[in-house]
């Protein structure tokens, strides 16, 4: 059975992790949740092919935020070697309509959207009205997008930020270069991500000598967080403040005094050592920046928010025809 209504599709294809569900497209609303683990298939048709067999009724309309490079009708993923278009999609769905969104324009899309109940704050800050926002999501990988009002809508931008240098460490940090496999200059990419965390750790034991196992990323994160493992602990702490020091160059360079969000399992899994005060001291720094970005409000997009598929929901809506009298418009839908 095929669903003709302004309800859809809509997924997230991450890396990791494939996350799908069914959608008001006006209204935002999110049933028929599924959380599906990326390695599983060979392919996100695969996936969805899965997942229709578990709804009732088939939307005819798809959206999906993609962990990678979209460019019209086709998108190639960033950490899996998978490349597939809109008639991919199309045969397993039969959809009339699809829309496809890089992974972090459609967070950025989601933004003005999110509640109190989306987010935890990470020290103090007041966003200014249709100022430009900015979300950073580390996680499997490193990205960023900038959301900029266009007098009538909301308009997302993304680049490359993963590529940008990674900072250099102030004296007495950790030159955490030696601890990561790169060629030639190191990236941010190679630094704020799970494998990031995985070679901090690792180099922190070996300058302490100490005679500890490696660690997944989700166990230093536990380890450090219960106390249990001062190493951990530590590098979750270096990890906070070389963030901010990332983060605040990016919202400098955006002019995001409509807030900073950071999406991703890295800073939503590691909120306590993110609130600590290191990662906004380092965001803030000193003098001029300081005065820039003191009242720069940061907020953490809390894990198991549906933020990714929100904003696929967007971009679907903001693709369709406009229809007269619609809440389309508030989602900033293109007006022909």
């Amino acid at each position: 059975m095929v669903e003709l209504s302004r309800h859809a599709l809509v997924g997230a294809i991450g890396g990791t992790y494939i996350s799908l569900a069914t959608a008001d497209i006006d209204e935002l609303s999110i049933a028929n949740f599924a959380l599906l683990n990326s390695a599983n298939f060979k392919s996100p048709m695969e996936a969805i092919e899965r997942y229709l067999k578990t709804i009732p009724s088939i939307p005819n309309k798809v959206g999906l935020s993609i962990a990678g490079v979209v460019e019209g009708n086709r998108a190639s993923m960033q950490n899996l070697p998978w490349s597939f278009d809109w008639n991919d999609i199309r045969a397993v769905t039969g959809a009339q309509h699809i829309a496809f969104i890089n992974e972090f324009e459609a967070l950025a899309l989601a933004l003005p959207h999110m509640t109190d109940y989306d987010l935890l704050d990470i020290g103090h800050g007041h966003p200014k009205l249709h100022a430009t926002k900015l979300v950073v999501g580390a996680g499997t990988g490193l990205g960023a997008a900038a959301l900029v009002w266009a007098g009538d809508r909301w308009l997302p931008m993304s680049g490359a930020s993963r590529l940008a240098a990674f900072p250099a460490p102030l004296d007495g940090e950790l030159d955490i270069a030696a601890a990561i496999a790169h060629d030639g200059e190191l990236l941010a990419g190679d630094v704020f991500c799970g494998k990031g965390l995985v070679a901090l750790y690792g180099a922190l034991i070996k300058r302490a000598g100490a005679d500890l196992q490696p660690l997944k990323p989700a166990q230093i994160t536990e380890a450090a967080l219960s106390g249990k493992n001062q190493l951990a602990r530590e590098g979750l702490d270096l990890m906070a403040g070389w963030m901010g020091r990332f983060v605040g160059d990016l919202a400098l360079h955006f002019g995001a005094q409509g807030g900073v969000y950071l999406a991703g399992g890295l800073p939503s899994n590691s909120v306590p050592a993110f609130q600590t005060g290191r990662f906004r001291q380092a965001f803030d720094g000193t003098n001029e920046r300081a005065t820039y970005l003191d009242q720069v409000q940061v907020r953490v997009i809390k894990t198991g928010s549906d933020a990714g598929l929100r904003g696929a929901a967007i971009a679907l809506a903001n693709s369709l025809p406009v229809r007269p009298a619609t809440s389309n418009h508030r989602h900033g839908a293109k007006i022909a």
